[in-house]
């Protein structure tokens, strides 16, 4: 994956859909390397599947992607999360978008 400037608009990049998962070793556990269902991914990003709310600026480093095997290597910050919910007000699920640089 090529180098994207960190400003640079993610709603604008061409994007896998449902493209497997990433591996994320975040900054405060950096032993502990997590795979994340992606939603979407881009050249600068990706849309996750979390188990909770993350903080806006945790950062981390993308180590790859599953099941292709790509290599990312790149720092990462989540930019946003958010909670999923359905038409009735259940919780579906928690997203993130992750900012590759």
């Amino acid at each position: 994956m090529a180098n994207s400037s960190f400003g640079e608009n993610r709603r604008s990049q061409l994007r896998a859909i449902g493209s497997g998962e990433i591996i994320i070793a975040w900054h405060h556990q950096p032993n502990l390397p997590r795979p994340y269902f992606t939603l979407d991914i881009s050249e600068c990003g990706a849309r996750i599947v979390v188990d909770t709310l993350l903080p806006e600026g945790l950062t981390g480093l993308t180590l790859v992607h599953r099941p292709t095997g790509i290599r990312i290597d790149r720092s990462s910050m989540v930019i946003w999360s958010r909670s999923v919910r359905d038409k009735i007000g259940n919780l579906e699920q928690y997203e993130s978008g992750i900012r590759f640089f």
